[in-house]
């Protein structure tokens, strides 16, 4: 039994209307069987968001892996780019990974399907938290500096420490759990435990991390999500809070406090607790980092709302 999916069962989902309006931006999700675009996914009023045409994906493409792997390219969506720094990630937010995705004829092919849908998503949930993390620090900086703190900052800040279990006031504390986690790691967690996006967990509950429940209606204990965005946010607020992970929080914060980047292959070390294999799984996850290369992607960037082309 995973920790990861130990930490799942205490997980309490936030609403995105809950969510600070800091982060800027329009962005939209790719629906199955529809090529209208729908806003969704990000911490601000929708009502307030201007609605814009975006470079959308049709059902046809986002249901069949080969076609989105065409399309993807067709849209300049490459990870070499990417990962050189000389593009940024679409911000395509799709709901599920094609179900075909096993069917592609060579393993690389896979991976490349598999990664393009992964990276916004865990981007985009990245953002989330720099941003609060963000606003946690100026608060703490006047604070620190006896200066005055909004009444709506302070309930802010209560409303923080409530959904990363913090509960005795130290905000040093909550701000090693308000971080980010490494693109690298969790694209090599995600592969990991879903097979690429080839496993019929996947496919039939977009559980991409193993998390599982004290009851499912299926009856498998494993958790579903709606989405894959709602299957990143629950994992990267898993390590951020379970007690199984302070450890991991702990290098996090000291590699901060060297002036350094935490990078996946390094932060790995202490995730040996996740899985019931221990090192092994360690080094796996270590291994498909180190072979793909996945701390590329670190650095990478999630760009604005596309304007429809032609």
């Amino acid at each position: 039994m995973r920790c990861g999916s130990i930490g799942s069962r205490i997980f309490t989902a936030v609403s995105f209307a809950a969510l600070l309006g800091a982060v800027g931006g329009l962005y939209w999700m790719v629906l199955h069987n529809t090529a209208a675009p729908v806003a969704v996914a990000r911490p601000q009023a929708l009502e307030a968001a201007p609605q814009q045409q975006a470079a959308l994906l049709t059902g046809d493409d986002v249901s069949n892996a080969a076609r989105l792997n065409l399309a993807l390219d067709r849209m300049g969506y490459r990870l070499e780019a990417v990962a050189a720094g000389q593009a940024d990630v679409p911000p395509l937010f799709l709901p599920h990974v094609p179900g075909d995705i096993d069917d592609l004829p060579d393993i690389e092919g896979k991976k490349a399907v598999f990664l393009r849908v992964m990276l916004p998503l865990v981007l985009a949930v990245d953002e989330e938290i720099a941003a609060e993390r963000s606003r946690l620090l100026d608060i703490m900086n006047r604070k620190a500096n006896r200066l005055h703190v909004a009444a709506s900052d302070q309930a802010w800040l209560a409303d923080l420490a409530e959904r990363y279990e913090v509960d005795d006031g130290n905000l040093r504390k909550l701000l090693s759990r308000v971080d980010v986690v490494p693109p690298s790691l969790a694209l090599a967690q995600s592969a990991e435990e879903s097979g690429w996006g080839t496993s019929k967990l996947v496919r039939r509950s977009r559980n991409l991390f193993g998390h599982t429940v004290e009851v499912s209606a299926d009856g498998t204990g494993m958790r579903n999500f709606t989405t894959l965005y709602e299957a990143v946010r629950a994992y990267m607020h898993n390590l951020n809070t379970h007690r199984a992970y302070d450890g991991l929080r702990r290098v996090r914060a000291q590699t901060r406090s060297e002036g350094a980047w935490p990078d996946g292959h390094l932060l790995a070390a202490a995730l040996s607790t996740y899985s019931e294999r221990g090192d092994a799984y360690v080094q796996t996850i270590r291994s498909l980092i180190r072979h793909n290369e996945l701390v590329r992607y670190d650095q990478a960037r999630l760009g604005r709302v596309h304007a429809r082309r032609g």
